[in-house]
């Protein structure tokens, strides 16, 4: 796995990291190309997510074509990882719309979100135990139908580029905080007769598994994904 969102390495260290995985013979290359701290591909579909999203380091269309071939070349399929719902800011600084909480965004840690947004208080503690479960970080609005329209485009935009199999989407680390400071989400969710926030965290997780399956992609993302009515074959 490489983290070029909060590490970027350029397209020709990319070429040296496969030649280097072929040399070991590792075949699966788990590239985590968005998160909090940027986003790393050209969207030609929506342009802002790496206009704004990205600091200018970025990988083209061309150039992750490029690499996703001279990898199968070497044996190895590469799985993108686009991190969502949360761990998404540097998608709300070109599409603050998208987001359970309003702007503005600009891709970055999510503490430096939090520090910028005094208004969301986070309960002082000396554990950072309890800060990461009561912060506030910027997350998808699961409730909103434009977000699935959205992502639903950009899935279908980035299976042209990557045609493994796989698609990570991530789903780790949410505490539903952005959620549950959000009064329509919290009717939506009792209009819904959902009980917690981990209950709206499945209905997304479900939502882009359904989305991941149109574009014949099989959903992968961290453990925290995994609930009894998950498909068994996310």
């Amino acid at each position: 796995m490489i983290d070029v969102a909060r590490h970027f390495i350029s397209y020709e260290e990319m070429k040296r990291n496969i030649d280097a995985m072929a040399a070991v013979k590792m075949n699966v290359l788990h590239w985590h190309l968005t998160d909090d701290e940027g986003f790393r591909v050209e969207s030609k579909v929506f342009p802002l997510l790496h206009q704004k999203g990205s600091n200018g380091d970025y990988y083209t269309q061309a150039q992750l074509k490029e690499l996703v071939r001279y990898a199968a070349d070497r044996g190895i399929i590469i799985m993108p990882e686009f991190d969502m719902p949360g761990h998404a800011q540097s998608w709300f600084a070109g599409y603050p719309e998208l987001a359970s909480q309003p702007g503005p965004y600009r891709p970055g840690g999510r503490m430096q979100w939090q520090n910028e947004h005094p208004e969301l208080k986070i309960p002082k503690s000396t554990s950072i135990a309890d800060i990461v479960a009561n912060m506030v970080a910027p997350t998808f609005d699961p409730t909103n139908e434009k977000v699935y329209n959205f992502l639903d485009k950009f899935v279908g935009e980035m299976a042209t580029i990557f045609p493994a199999g796989y698609m990570h989407i991530g789903a780790d680390e949410n505490n539903g905080m952005a959620w549950k400071l959000n009064p329509a989400i919290m009717t939506w969710m009792k209009q819904h007769q959902m009980q917690s926030a981990d209950d709206l965290q499945r209905y997304f997780v479900q939502r882009m598994y359904g989305i991941l399956k149109k574009h014949h992609r099989q959903l992968v993302g961290w453990e925290e994904i995994y609930n009894d009515k998950l498909p068994a074959d996310a």
